[in-house]
């Protein structure tokens, strides 16, 4: 994908944004979408739930436990009739598969990442 100039943003921009390490403890299928899996997610000494776009990408079961990046301090908004309070970081291939974004070694939750 490329970008445009003036979709640039700038390092105040990005200083704003606060990227942890997160635990998924729990994960549902969201029953209004066909698209949403609800995450529970360990940051720190919280549980946050988050709301992806992850649904026929991963098994319910096969992401309890697994560390991800997360961006923290998004707007809680409402999706499928559901709050989100944060955003999973994931990747998007050229063939439109969605993969999480995972720290390469393990690290704490809450841990910032810079």
């Amino acid at each position: 994908m490329e970008y445009q100039k003036e979709e640039y943003v700038t390092c105040d921009h990005l200083i704003k944004m606060k990227f942890k390490i997160g635990k998924i403890v729990k994960c549902t299928e969201v029953t209004q979408s066909n698209r949403f899996l609800c995450f529970q997610v360990e940051i720190g000494n919280k549980i946050c739930q988050i709301l992806s776009g992850l649904k026929g990408y991963y098994k319910t079961e096969e992401v309890i436990g697994k560390k991800v990046m997360v961006l923290e301090n998004v707007k809680t908004t409402r999706m499928a009739g559901m709050k989100s309070e944060g955003m999973l970081m994931v990747a998007e291939d050229r063939a439109g598969k969605l993969a999480l974004m995972v720290p390469d070694r393990d690290m704490e939750t809450g841990v910032e990442i810079l």
